[in-house]
């Protein structure tokens, strides 16, 4: 049974972006499916999801440049954005074969390249979270100069959903974490 995680990311437009730190989601993952004609009974099961939005910038610490991660106040065009989703199994059972589906952002670029998560497979959409690939098996359709329609191989800049699928279960208790970086449009 898949479960998956859907996270939305708040934005208020506003001379700039002004990003929701830390948004706190407790998410209930349902897969409903069909094996040989017979539907499979959805079973939901309760997994913390807590999205940071962090912009990276350039601090003088003892005299000394170093670069950190701090909560955006306001984002103009140009800005990169590292999108950190953490998740929790608050349950008393393993969480299996969990998937977390992220759109990229409004008003943002999917960094290419930037998606990781350690023990996950990374899949992108460039239909809206319909159907997941990876980046070598996504194509678009787009009109050329004389606006006959021409399919291309997608680019980074053509995805508009992430997915992690964990290739271990989560555990009772325990948690971890995938991320994404995005360019402010």
């Amino acid at each position: 049974m898949l479960r998956f995680i859907n996270q939305e990311t708040l934005h208020q437009l506003k001379g700039g972006i002004t990003m929701l730190q830390i948004s706190r989601y407790i998410v209930l993952a349902m897969f409903c499916g069909l094996l040989a004609g017979n539907a499979v009974l959805a079973r939901a099961q309760a997994v913390e999801l807590i999205t940071k939005a962090e912009k990276e910038v350039e601090v003088v610490e003892n005299g000394v440049k170093v670069r950190k991660l701090t909560a955006p106040e306001k984002l103009v065009p140009g800005d990169e954005v590292l999108y950190t989703l953490t998740y929790a199994n608050k349950t008393v059972k393993p969480a299996e074969n969990v998937a977390i589906t992220n759109p990229v952002p409004q008003h943002t670029r999917y960094q290419g390249g930037s998606a990781a998560g350690e023990g996950a497979e990374i899949t992108y959409s460039v239909d809206g979270g319909k159907i997941f690939a990876t980046p070598d098996k996504l194509t678009v359709t787009v009109k050329d100069k004389s606006g006959k329609e021409i399919v291309r191989p997608a680019a980074a800049q053509d995805y508009t959903h992430i997915r992690w699928r964990l290739k271990q279960s989560v555990a009772p208790g325990k948690s971890g974490s995938v991320r994404f970086r995005a360019v402010i449009l």
